[in-house]
């Protein structure tokens, strides 16, 4: 419980330092348990609580799924945590220190991989805001992981044997990202733009309870502001309730305003063709037809599709099912550079694989488009916008993101912010973006050599005598 408590509270700007020590409650008891079901007990109890409290923004889906539907969806956060923490104690059982830190780095990856994926409140997001974060560029996320987990696991042993050797041994993880974060250094960028993002601050209840004509004279405010001389204008996703390209004149007001700026816009919205539904990001020239730049590839479940959908059907639950999601999503095609912009939509920041492919793809700068009013003003804000951190890191590109409420703002190639504005306001931001056309080792190489590493971590021999002396420290009942 003390672990989750600490993990959980980590994650809020400026208290990254706990994540160097939140887990060591948990570490040095699984590290001194030899009985499986107690340590799968412990690690159900610490995944439960702490994806209960990490994920308790999701009571903010209150006006759109209801109280129950709310309630529901935390829940099942919840046993999904407990779940996962109920295999990490389990596997951790009769281990020793280098299986617990390969465990807890591979179930982490894991947990945010997938199509059922989420990267929320994983141990690197707590290094976001330090100078350690570029350390990412040669491993990627779970490098961070890996030091911040061999710290807390060598703490514990320390606490298990009090053996002193580990409190050096514990020494080695910041100590590798601060070399790692020394040596590594952005190359000279390639060229500038300057970018202007916009962030209407439209609330729940203004979208569920205003016409889109009515908030539409919003966004032609905040386009009055931009400056002349500007590349590019980005927009959130999801710009208005309406499907633009299906309502000619909300769609043409966004062309005018291209037109008259003299400057592109990136707006993101829903977009159908035959039966099927897209969550598409669209470029408007001043001049020519609307192309389609992105349309998201990884959806989010239960928000953009249901997953298991004709299973339920099949247990009468067809009418619920309707009620809770009317039309789901399909799918883009794949993931390829608009120009030089890679282009992402809500969630698949998240994901450190698709910013390193659009890289690949030729990208300079990657943009994210997003709605997460969806959240209130939760902490789950933060955490997505701080996910824009590491991905800057990883791949040297500068990264940045328009919000319909918050968070808007951007980070350099070194995962130092650019800049934000204020959470829930409406604004625009402009910002002088350096291009970047290089790879760093991470983009060449990719998780591979860290995931590897903790394989080999699971199969290395316990570390001396140290789990008897745990054992004896907390003896059977």
């Amino acid at each position: 419980m003390a672990s989750a408590l600490l993990l959980w509270a980590s994650f809020f700007p400026g208290w990254g330092i706990l994540v160097w020590f939140a887990l060591v409650p948990l570490f040095a008891v699984l590290l001194g348990e030899r009985r499986r079901g107690r340590a799968a007990l412990t690690g159900g109890i610490f995944g439960s609580l702490f994806f209960l409290l990490e994920f308790s923004g999701l009571l903010g889906l209150r006006a759109v799924a209801g109280t129950a539907g709310a309630a529901l969806a935390l829940g099942g956060m919840g046993l999904y945590g407990a779940a996962w923490g109920a295999a990490l104690g389990a596997l951790a059982a009769r281990g020793g220190v280098p299986r617990l830190i390969g465990l807890w780095v591979l179930l982490e990856s894991l947990r945010a991989s997938g199509p059922w994926g989420v990267a929320i409140g994983t141990v690197p997001l707590g290094l976001v805001g330090t100078p350690l974060v570029r350390a990412a560029a040669f491993g990627g996320p779970w490098l961070l992981a890996l030091a911040v987990a061999a710290t807390n696991a060598s703490m514990a042993a320390l606490i298990c044997t009090r053996r002193p050797a580990w409190l050096g041994v514990s020494a080695a993880g910041p100590l590798l990202l601060g070399v790692l974060a020394l040596v590594w250094g952005p190359p000279h960028p390639n060229g500038e733009s300057v970018m202007t993002l916009v962030q209407p601050g439209i609330t729940v209840a203004e979208r569920l309870g205003t016409a889109p004509q009515t908030l539409l004279g919003r966004y032609r405010d905040l386009l009055a502001e931009v400056p002349g001389d500007v590349d590019l204008v980005v927009l959130p996703e999801d710009v208005l309730p309406a499907i633009l390209r299906r309502e000619p004149r909300l769609l043409s007001a966004f062309r005018e305003e291209a037109a008259r700026l003299g400057t592109p816009l990136i707006l993101g919205s829903w977009d159908r063709e035959e039966d099927r539904y897209y969550n598409t990001a669209f470029y408007l020239p001043p001049s020519g037809a609307v192309q389609v730049a992105h349309r998201k590839v990884r959806l989010l479940p239960f928000g953009e599709y249901l997953p298991l959908r004709p299973l339920w059907e099949r247990l009468g639950l067809g009418g619920l099912v309707e009620e809770f999601l009317p039309r789901e999503i399909s799918p883009g095609p794949g993931l390829s550079a608009f120009g030089r912009y890679g282009i992402l939509i809500c969630s698949e920041s998240q994901f450190p694989g698709f910013t390193r492919a659009l890289v690949r793809d030729g990208a300079e700068v990657i943009l994210v488009l997003t709605n997460d009013s969806w959240f209130g003003t939760s902490r789950i804000l933060w955490e997505h916008f701080a996910c824009g951190a590491l991905r800057a890191a990883e791949t040297g590109r500068a990264f940045l993101q328009a919000a319909i409420t918050g968070i808007t703002g951007g980070f350099g190639p070194d995962g130092r912010p650019l800049g934000a504005l204020p959470e829930g306001k409406s604004g625009t931001l402009t910002l002088r973006v350096p291009l970047h056309d290089g790879a760093t080792p991470y983009v060449r190489l990719g998780d591979w050599p860290t995931l590897v590493s903790c394989l080999l971590l699971l199969i290395a021999p316990r570390s001396l005598p140290w789990p008897r002396r745990c054992a004896r420290r907390y003896p059977p009942p």
